[in-house]
């Protein structure tokens, strides 16, 4: 007759037979709860990706919302309730409440700027941007738009790179934001021509 050899768990020795009870009845209670609680779901993106805002507005004109909050920017032929989301451009450690300082490699919308002057290499310029109420200089590089004449701008897809750095007349150096641009200026929606005070540009 052949024997059965029962393969006891070492624990059993230790814990005696009630304590081996009550261990499995925990582990069976944490895996039913570990299953019937799976992991929430991920938020959802504030703003676009990266990917999203370059597939749809890389060299193209776009509209913008009337959020003056968070830019919505859609593409002439969407709907108006179809649109992805980007922040503002406000400037670098500007003390609002909410707003997070830039990251590098992101885009933002930049709106109520004017250009500046231009710098020594081909359509780079020296810009103002920012809110209402403060507003930065940044370096501005356009690689689809062409400006001839100063004034300001309609807004623009940009993305943010880094910090520039220049020289001072006293000898130290300054650094400010490099903004580049992705798209082409806004699309002119309120009727009639640009007006004259804002920048022409070519194409």
């Amino acid at each position: 007759m052949n024997r059965i050899h029962i393969l006891q768990n070492p624990m059993q020795n230790k814990l005696g037979p009630r304590s081996t009870l009550l261990f499995a009845i925990s582990i069976l209670v944490a895996t039913a709860f570990g299953c019937s609680n799976p992991a929430p779901p991920p938020r959802p993106r504030l703003f676009a990706s990266a990917e999203e805002v370059e597939l749809n507005f890389g060299g193209r004109t776009f509209i913008l919302g009337d959020n003056d909050r968070i830019a919505e920017v859609r593409q002439p032929g969407w709907p108006k309730d179809h649109f992805l989301r980007l922040p503002f451009w406000l400037g670098i450690n500007v003390l609002i409440p909410g707003v997070t300082q830039p990251k590098e490699g992101d885009y933002y919308v930049i709106s109520e700027a004017a250009l500046e002057k231009p710098l020594g290499a081909p359509d780079q310029w020296v810009i103002e941007a920012g809110s209402t109420l403060v507003k930065q200089e940044a370096v501005f590089v356009t690689t689809h738009t062409h400006y001839v004449t100063p004034g300001k701008i309609l807004p623009t897809i940009v993305q943010f790179v880094g910090m520039r750095s220049f020289p001072r007349a006293d000898g130290k150096n300054v650094a400010i934001a490099e903004l580049h641009e992705l798209s082409l200026p806004m699309k002119w929606t309120l009727g009639g021509n640009i007006p004259p005070d804002y920048a022409r540009y070519q194409l």
